[in-house]
Formats: C-alpha cells, structure tokens, sequence
C-alpha cells in the first residue's frame, strides 16, 4: 500500500528534502541528456534551443495536467518520477537509431522529432511532480516561492556536479544510470522499506551496482546501439565531448560527437588536405595544423620537408595519437591543446602555410573560424607570401542556392582579408588564400617538386580540369552575400538551410510537432502571469546567448554549460525564496527596468565579452551576467505567486514561466540569433520586457 502524506512524514519525509532532490536529478539528467543532444548532433545549437524547448513544454504539460488530478502520496509520485529518466533514455537511444544517421548534421526537422518524443515522458513527469511537491507544502503553510527555490537549489548543484563529473571524464550514460538509482533508493529508503534488514540489503545492492557502473561503464553498448554499422571497440568522454573507437569491415575508425574524424584509408582526402595548400609555397618552413592531424596527413606535409609542424586541437584526446611520432615521419610536431581562435590571436609565431581542417560551420562554435574575425586573426600569423586554405565541406556536383549562398559568405570573408581567393573542386570544395598569386595546375606543382602522390598528380588529376572547375566556381560566388563574423553568423545559418534542404522526409511531421509546441507556449499565456511569461521568455533567450558567447570566447561550451546554467538557477533561487513577497506596481516598476538596464547593457559589451579568450575569466564574468537578471525573473515568480487568495494558483504561474521559457528557447536558438545576431537579439530582450510590463495589474500600493 503507497503511504499518504501523513504515514510518509512519521516514515522521515521530508517536503524540503524531497524538492530539492527532484531539482536535483532533474538538472542533472537535463544537463547530460543536452550533452548527448549536443553529442548526437555536432553541437547544433539549434536542436539545443529545441531540446530546451521540449523539456520545458512538457514539463509545463505535467504541471498543467497535475492542477486537474487528486492528491496522490509523495512516495508514488516520486518513485515514478526517479524511473522516468530510464524511459527518456530508451527513447532517445531507440529514435536515434530509426531517424538519425551516424556522422551526418541532422536537420532540425529530424532533430526535434528524436528530442520531443524521447524527452516528453521524464518532462511530463518533472512538471507533475514539482506542482504535486508544491501543493504539499502550501498546504503546509509554505509560500510557494520558496518550494520553487528549494527545487532550483538542487538544480545548481547539479550543475556544478555535472560540470565536474565532466572534468573527471564520469561519462554520460554513466553518470545518468548513477543518478536515477540514487534516486530510487531514495524512494525505497523513504516511503518503502522499513525494517534494518531491508534497507541493509537496498544499501548493499545500491552500491554493488554503482561500482559495476564506475568499474565497467555501459557507454559502449549504447553507443553501439547508436552507430548502426559500426563495431564499437571503445568509447569515452572528454570535458569537450565524446571519443568513440570503431571498426567497419575490418577498417579502424575514430568518432568525435558521432562524427568520423578518421579510418584507415583516406588517402584521397588527406593529399587534397594538404597539398592543394602545401604547393603553393616554395620552401615552407612553418607550417600551422588547426585540427586533424592525423598520421597520413602529417606524411604528406612531410613530403615538402618543412621545419616544424604547430598541430592545434581543443581536445587532448583527439590529439593523443601524434604525440608517439612513428620513426618514417620526420618533422618536429608541436602538440598544443588549444582552441584556435584563441591560439591564433595570442601566439607570437609566424607560418608559412596554415591548413584548417574542420569541420564546416553547421554550429556557431565552428562558424568561430570561417568568419572574418579569425582570417584577420590568421593573416597576422603568417609570413609574407604565405598561404591559407580550408574546406566548408560541400561537395562542389550539389551546389544548390543554399550551399552557394553559405560558401560565397566564406569566400567574400576571405577575400575582405586575401588578395586572392581559390575556390578548388576536389572531393569536397576548398579555398585557397594568400596575398601572393595562386595556380590550380598542381599537376605541373606536384612534377616541379618532385613529390610521389596516389592521387594529386597526374595520374587522377588534370590540371585544365581542374582550373575550368575552379574558375565555373569563382563565377558561382555570389559577391552581393554578406560577409560571415562572429556577432553575424551568416555562414551557420546558409549551411542550416542548406542541410535543412535537403532533408525532405520529415518536413511535414515536425512542422505539424513545431507548430504544436508553438501553440502549447502560447496557450499557457494568461493575462494576469503576463509578466512572467515575458519575463521567462527573455532570460531563456538570454541563456541561450549566454551560452553562445561563451562558445564564441572559449570554443567549447560542452564543460562549463553547467556552470553557467548553475549561475542562472543560483539567481532564479534566490529570488523567488528570498525576500517578503511585494505585488505592488511600483515594486514592478523598479525590477522591470532595471531588467531593461541590464540586458541593453549586455547587448553593448556583448562583442567585448566574446573577444575574452581566458576561460576562467569569461566564465565568471557570464555567470555574474546572468545572475542579477535571474534573481529579478525569481522575484517575479515569487512576487505573482503570492499574490494573496485573488492571486494566481502556483501551478498557473509555473505553466506561465516553463511555457514562456520554452518559446524564448526555440524562438533565439532557431531564430532571431541565427537571422538577427547576437547583439540584435540581445536588443529584442528589452523589448519582451516592456511587453510583460503591460500586464501587470493596478495593484494598490
């Protein structure tokens, strides 16, 4: 028999207690679901907003579907609760598996499919229980701010717990199956089990299962459920993201974020790599790796017998492998673990060729280095006559108006930096720059130097091939496209398009789920929790581009999203549980425009505070940013709240604030930052603001 809420507090209930460890394991599994989004996906922020979106949605669903339901027992309900993650999981690994394909950037059409229906059950179920938890204390005489305080509380800790457990490298699924049994032992040891012997033997189970998970983590079998084809040898998580080890017909291959970085054989593609770039100069000397620097990419660079190779990667993992050179490879090779548009814009050394091989810019994070910010940064860094190339990673025979609408954005950047600009059709589309003049015959390059090449000779190659493909290209660049930078990214958004062009199956299904989740935001608008709608809207936005600038300053926001979040939820707890409620205009008044204040403000020094490479000091700096606009959005929820017996029910303003919270995430990530920018975006907050001010009530002093 499930125990009432009297049987449960002889039984040492807690309501307290209780709520902050649901603010706890959810954060915690919202924040390692989003790093596995984040994973699943590259990091396209646009399936993070959406991601946000649906948690929220569904939660707000939950805590509209409890106000209509009877007063079930605690220990029921947070039973259920602490099982649901479980169910989130299986969805998420079983739709990835049927609708996203390994090593590709979903749309955002499939994207949220797989996001909105693998979260919606744990979501649903959050929101429920936190409204259920609520009642309990109101009922108690408890104001209802404060029960949202106590539940944010466990919310921060959990941040700062991720964020950590990321820096030790506790891996995803780990760390999730960990927290949902500690969660269940709650419960058993709280409303179940009474007798010593019984709950013993729960510790003694509980603790033999979380050491099987810290000796033998299951990462590899849901990895493996994940990459479909793939026999998966070995998998781990880094502070920036996953590394997965594979192998397909016999053939090694590596997987970063579910992106193959490499396999056995990629002969063509490490020559077109390096030596489209590497012919162009004479005698290079120096030459600049900025990521994939594998082993058959460092044989051809040794080929031209330069001096010294700088390789740049974020991720210690990713670069593991050059540090134990193998004796046929003769260049001296720098290892520097380094995001590099920080690197770029704080070394002092000069190069002769600089050859970037990342990925292209389907995230802002990667967009970071095809803007003009980093080819000036770049420029600097090279010697006179020296030469720059990188690749957006189209396939030159499917150029349609997307890709060329984001490939003349890259190329118009570069040529606001070079006086010349190749575009090269080879596998994938390059560009080539310098300041010197450029050939495609690398046919005749490549005989002049004397260099023994499989495919960038003549034998696979023919030179008028070759420059009749880069000159129809050349005439392909649409010079009218707006140059890509950090605060703009215009690059990210064409390639979005482009990807999103492509991805015809799902259209009408996640157009109807979009539309859907549009619909639910706004049907839980009510006009006397207007305020906090906007209110939640606007710091969901600003999260978002919070988020972002950190992306932009640091590279890598895979580590310290929790710490930031952490901030924000710190601000948001505080402010709803501190404090005596005052639901007067003038109390209003006062918060709303300093909210205006402080997010105009932030869209001024919004440039600046990207420009800032130290890790330690942009994060500090952006949780501080978030904090004082979280702690007056708390004080809202506090303030409406308590309005007295005529005031909303706590269950309407939570509705209002998730609901509000849901579209501002989809609204910045999908939207207004890719089309506006930051800054803009940033301006548009203000604006929300004043909107939500038009619906506070003539309260009397």
């Amino acid at each position: 028999m499930i125990m009432d809420h009297e049987s449960a507090s002889s039984n040492g209930y807690d309501s307290g207690t209780a709520l902050f460890i649901t603010g706890f394991i959810s954060s915690s599994v919202q924040l390692l679901l989003l790093r596995e989004m984040m994973n699943i996906t590259g990091g396209y922020e646009l399936i993070s907003g959406s991601f946000l979106s649906a948690w929220l949605i569904g939660s707000a669903l939950g805590s509209s579907f409890a106000r209509g339901t009877d007063s079930s027992g605690p220990g029921r309900i947070l039973m259920f609760f602490t099982v649901a993650p479980l169910i989130s999981l299986f969805l998420l690994l079983l739709l990835t598996r049927l609708i996203l394909h390994p090593g590709e950037t979903p749309s955002f059409f499939s994207g949220l499919i797989v996001t909105f229906l693998s979260l919606l059950p744990f979501c649903f179920v959050s929101g429920y229980t936190f409204i259920k938890l609520t009642v309990i204390n109101k009922a108690s005489g408890r104001n209802p701010g404060r029960s949202f305080s106590v539940e944010t509380s466990g919310g921060i800790l959990a941040g700062i717990a991720i964020s950590m457990a990321g820096a030790m490298v506790l891996n995803t699924y780990q760390a999730l199956i960990i927290i949902t049994l500690m969660g269940i032992t709650y419960c058993l040891l709280t409303f179940r089990i009474r007798s010593f012997a019984g709950r013993l033997v729960i510790k003694f189970v509980v603790l033999a299962a979380v050491s099987l998970m810290l000796l033998f983590p299951p990462d590899i079998f849901f990895r493996q459920i994940m990459l479909k084809g793939i026999k998966v040898t070995g998998t781990f998580d880094t502070p920036y993201g996953n590394v997965t080890r594979g192998e397909y017909h016999g053939e090694e291959s590596l997987w970063y974020n579910q992106r193959l970085v490499k396999y056995s054989e990629d002969a063509v593609e490490s020559e077109e790599d390096i030596h489209y770039c590497m012919l162009q100069t004479e005698n290079p000397a120096a030459v600049l790796l900025v990521s994939g620097g594998t082993l058959p990419r460092l044989r051809e660079i040794d080929k031209h017998n330069v001096d010294e190779v700088v390789y740049v990667e974020l991720d210690p993992a990713l670069s593991a492998a050059v540090r134990d050179m193998p004796a046929d490879v003769n260049p001296p090779v720098v290892v520097i673990n380094d995001d590099a548009l920080g690197f770029v814009r704080r070394t002092g050394r000069k190069f002769d060729a600089v050859i970037m091989l990342l990925p292209p810019p389907s995230t802002l994070s990667l967009n970071r280095y095809y803007t003009l910010e980093f080819f000036r940064s770049v420029k600097k860094r090279m010697n006179h006559g020296a030469v720059f190339s990188c690749s957006p990673g189209i396939i030159p025979g499917y150029l349609n108006d997307g890709a060329v609408k984001f490939s003349s954005s890259v190329y118009n950047s570069l040529k606001k930096v070079f006086a010349n600009v190749v575009p090269v059709a080879g596998s994938k589309l390059y560009f080539i720059a310098s300041d010197n003049k450029l050939s495609t015959s690398f046919c005749m390059l490549v005989e002049k130097k004397e260099l023994k090449n499989s495919y960038v000779c003549s034998d696979y190659l023919s030179d008028d091939l070759v420059t009749a493909r880069s000159e129809e290209l050349t005439r392909l660049m649409d010079r009218s496209a707006k140059l890509n930078r950090l605060m703009t990214p215009e690059a990210s958004f064409h390639y979005q398009s482009f990807i999103l062009s492509r991805d015809t199956g799902a259209k009408i299904p996640s157009l109807l789920l979009a539309m859907a989740l549009f619909a639910l935001s706004l049907l839980n608008f009510k006009k006397r929790t207007g305020m906090m709608y906007f209110s939640a809207l606007a710091l969901a936005g600003y999260e978002i581009i919070l988020l972002l600038i950190l992306q932009l300053a640091i590279g890598n926001m895979y580590q310290a999203t929790g710490m930031v979040i952490a901030g924000l939820m710190g601000g948001l707890a505080l402010g709803s549980g501190s404090g005596n409620p005052v639901n007067t205009r003038r109390n209003m008044t006062a918060k709303t425009l300093l909210l205006i204040f402080l997010y105009a403000l932030t869209g001024l020094l919004a440039g600046r505070l990207a420009d800032i490479s130290c890790k330690p000091a942009v994060t500090g700096l952006l949780i501080a940013a978030g904090f004082l606009p979280a702690y007056i959005t708390g004080s809202f929820y506090r303030d409406i709240s308590s309005g007295g017996p005529a005031g909303p029910e706590p269950s309407v303003v939570y509705s209002s604030d998730l609901s509000g919270s849901a579209l501002g995430f989809i609204l910045f990530s999908g939207f207004t930052v890719p089309l506006l920018g930051i800054k803009v975006s940033l301006f548009i907050l203000p604006v929300l603001i004043s909107a939500g001010f038009l619906f506070i009530p003539r309260t009397e002093e």
